[in-house]
C-alpha cells in the first residue's frame, strides 16, 4: 500500500493516443486469406465469418485488408463477399504494400482506399471496436 492521494494515480492519455473513433461502430481487420490454417476448412470458416459480419446488422465503420488477405479480392470464393463487406462499411482500406507483395492488381471501388502500411497502422490504432480475423 502507499500513501499517495487518489488524484495522483489518475492518468490522462497522451493526445496522440486518444481514440478518434468513439462511434461504437466496428472495425474489421482481416489479415489472411484463410482462418486458422491454410486449408479448405480454414477458407470455409473465413467465408462464414465474413458472411456473418455482413448479415449481423452491426454498423461497420472500417474494413481493413492486410498481408495475404489482399488475395481475397481476386479469389472467386471470396471476391463478392469482400465487395459486400466493403459496401457495408463507411471506409475500407487495402494495404498497398501487401498488394505489391502478393502481386494483386486492384483498382479500388467507391469507398475503398489503397494506402501504405504506415497509414493502415494508424487506422488500426485509432479503432475502438476492433475485430481481427487472422
Amino acid at each position: 500500500m502507499n500513501n499517495w492521494e487518489k488524484s495522483n494515480l489518475e492518468l490522462t492519455p497522451a493526445p496522440e493516443m486518444t481514440l478518434i473513433d468513439e462511434s461504437g461502430d466496428l472495425t474489421i481487420l482481416i489479415k489472411h486469406d484463410y482462418y486458422s490454417s491454410d486449408t479448405e476448412h480454414g477458407r470455409f470458416l473465413l467465408g462464414s465469418f465474413i458472411d456473418s459480419l455482413s448479415e449481423s446488422g452491426e454498423p461497420i465503420l472500417k474494413v481493413i485488408l492486410v498481408d495475404s488477405a489482399v488475395n481475397l479480392i481476386r479469389d472467386p470464393f471470396f471476391s463478392s463477399r469482400i465487395l459486400k463487406l466493403f459496401s457495408l462499411s463507411r471506409y475500407s482500406y487495402v494495404c498497398e504494400d501487401s498488394l505489391e507483395a502478393f502481386d494483386v492488381d486492384y483498382t479500388p471501388g467507391e469507398n475503398v482506399i489503397v494506402c501504405p502500411a504506415a497509414d493502415i497502422s494508424m487506422q488500426i490504432l485509432q479503432s475502438a471496436h476492433l475485430i481481427t480475423l487472422s
